[in-house]
């Protein structure tokens, strides 16, 4: 058997080990983030989203989530309301400065940016130098890719992962189109849409995963902080309640990386895969705009929910 194979059996066998005890430990467990924060005002002033997030959060008995900060949206506009998530306890997390999927730059721009949100980001209480940087959603060159893991550990930054993404804000989008057109929304509707949207995807990743792990492992779910995840986020949390979900703080998961599998493949976890196989991930890059056959996806969903009113004609 040649060492490669070797390794494979090794991390393997650990790997049972680990998940027989994860069954026990953290079975269906999952984690909030948000992304696209300090982002403009719409239907709702910025300032009030983010407090009504929060606020339903906490009447969910929610007290902390993740927040992904591209620290370019940090203004004197919005400063108040970074503030506000550190003071309720948010684990804030360094997604870059102002850095983007689709650039391509050489490889000492990706330190320089992760550095330059850091200096921004380092005072705040509950920023620990934890990271999630688009990049690690790329895989476009895998040299520049282990340099900037290397950088990382060098520098003292905390891995995070992603596990569970949904388009909630292309429906958000829908959503804000129809209020400035002056047409009325049955907001109940829309809830239970948005509602279902999520944790359908929690469900379906949750039943892969069960299936070829025997166990659940923990999730981390990312939505946008938009106005529908403002209104909504209570029912959201009700329904992965009844599902027999979970609802943890991020930092019991991103302190904890020796017991949490994802971590076994580096910064760029990003699903189970790795974990399961020893293997690198699989490249797949996730666009934050959803592409024509993500949009069609949602188009379709809110017909079957009974709101053709909100796709475009």
């Amino acid at each position: 058997m040649n060492k490669h194979l070797i390794k494979l059996s090794i991390k393997l066998g650990l790997i049972i080990v680990i998940g027989i005890s994860s069954r026990l430990s953290y079975a269906q467990e999952i984690v909030l983030a948000f992304t696209d924060t300090l982002g403009k005002s719409t239907s709702l002033d910025g300032t009030a989203r983010s407090k009504m997030l929060i606020k339903n959060m906490a009447r969910a008995y929610v007290k902390q989530a993740m927040f992904l900060i591209k620290t370019k949206n940090v203004t004197a506009n919005t400063i108040d309301r970074l503030d506000f998530y550190d003071e309720t306890g948010q684990l804030l997390v360094n997604a870059g400065h102002n850095f983007s999927i689709e650039h391509r730059q050489k490889s000492y721009a990706y330190p320089i940016d992760i550095m330059k949100a850091n200096g921004i980001l380092e005072s705040y209480s509950h920023y620990h130098k934890h990271i999630n940087f688009p990049y690690f959603n790329g895989y476009s060159n895998l040299e520049l890719l282990q340099q900037l893991q290397t950088f990382l550990i060098e520098h003292d930054y905390l891995p995070t992962y992603i596990t569970t993404r949904v388009h909630d804000e292309y429906m958000d989008h829908l959503y804000q189109l129809r209020i400035f057109n002056g047409r009325t929304v049955d907001i109940r509707q829309l809830e239970k849409a948005y509602v279902n949207m999520v944790v359908d995807a929690v469900t379906t990743y949750d039943a892969k995963a069960h299936m070829m792990l025997g166990f659940s492992p923990r999730q981390v779910l990312l939505l946008h902080e938009n106005d529908l995840a403002a209104y909504c986020i209570v029912g959201v949390i009700d329904e992965l309640t009844k599902k027999g979900f979970k609802i943890i703080a991020p930092e019991k998961v991103f302190t904890d990386p020796i017991s949490n599998p994802f971590f076994m493949s580096g910064f760029s976890a990003n699903s189970y895969m790795p974990y399961i196989t020893g293997l690198p991930e699989e490249k797949q890059i996730w666009f934050d705009v959803p592409d024509k056959n993500e949009e069609e996806k949602i188009h379709n969903y809110l017909r079957e929910q009974g709101l053709d009113g909100f796709i475009p004609q």
